[in-house]
């Protein structure tokens, strides 16, 4: 899967170069997981649990593409992004395709200071143990990609306005089937069952001229699973390891 640029980024191509404004100020600010906004939470907590998944994907892709504009050249690490988003892009199918991103590094730049990747693949690991631990609260980690997401965007309006239509048609195709409001958070032993909600295909967000359905649906979700190399990717189970975890039906197949 190549890494393609949203209408948001097309959009704002146009714009004259802007520094990436990023310090270890901001890294602790978007690290932070207790950060909280309402108004994101409100949200953020109306798209489905597997949904979250496919938007953290996309805030990521969005993250990645701003950041390598400044720090490719510098980061060789940077080789292992599509595989990383890959695998996230597998968990908006099934959890159970996804190993959870182990965060033991840090990226630097030429002069020694964090960078954006950090912060990013830092949120994302703590967002893939919870989804694949099935814990009702993965939400509040995008509030943190979001903010993220919307530091590194050029113009701050474009990214709201579409921020605000792409959070809208998803809660309306893909809505959360519980309610946080019902929630009782000091059971730490609830978890969610999400083979409830439907897969989310990438074409969703990236292809305009996609409109989605069950039917639509399954040709790009088989035509993706089939493309990816769990064997060399260290981020996907293998079908032996995805039927060991209870997975039923036939492992990268839908």
């Amino acid at each position: 899967m190549a890494i393609h640029i949203l209408s948001i980024l097309l959009e704002a191509e146009a714009e004259p170069p802007r520094e990436i404004v990023w310090n270890r100020k901001y890294d602790e600010k978007f690290s932070n997981l207790l950060i909280t906004n309402n108004r994101l939470s409100d949200v953020l907590s109306k798209i489905s649990y597997k949904a979250a998944m496919a938007i953290a994907s996309v805030l990521t892709e969005l993250v990645q593409q701003w950041s390598s504009k400044k720090y490719f050249p510098h980061i060789d690490i940077v080789k292992e992004f599509p595989q990383k988003i890959n695998s996230l892009w597998t968990g908006a199918i099934d959890p159970l395709y996804l190993k959870t991103f182990r965060f033991d590094w840090e990226y630097f730049d030429e002069n020694g200071d964090t960078v954006t990747y950090t912060a990013n693949w830092y949120i994302v690991r703590h967002l893939t143990k919870e989804y694949t631990e099935s814990s009702f609260t993965i939400h509040r980690y995008l509030i943190n990609l979001s903010m993220l997401a919307r530091h590194l965007t050029p113009n701050k309006k474009l990214f709201d306005q579409w921020f605000t239509e792409t959070m809208r048609k998803t809660a309306e195709v893909f809505p959360c089937t519980y309610d946080y409001a019902d929630l009782d958070f000091n059971d730490k032993e609830a978890r969610y069952d999400c083979s409830v909600d439907a897969p989310v295909p990438r074409e969703f967000f990236f292809d305009p001229e996609f409109e989605y359905s069950e039917e639509t649906a399954k040709p790009v979700l088989n035509a993706f699973l089939q493309s990816l190399d769990y064997n060399n990717n260290p981020w996907l189970c293998t079908p032996e390891e995805m039927l060991g975890k209870g997975f039923k039906g036939t492992p990268y197949e839908v």
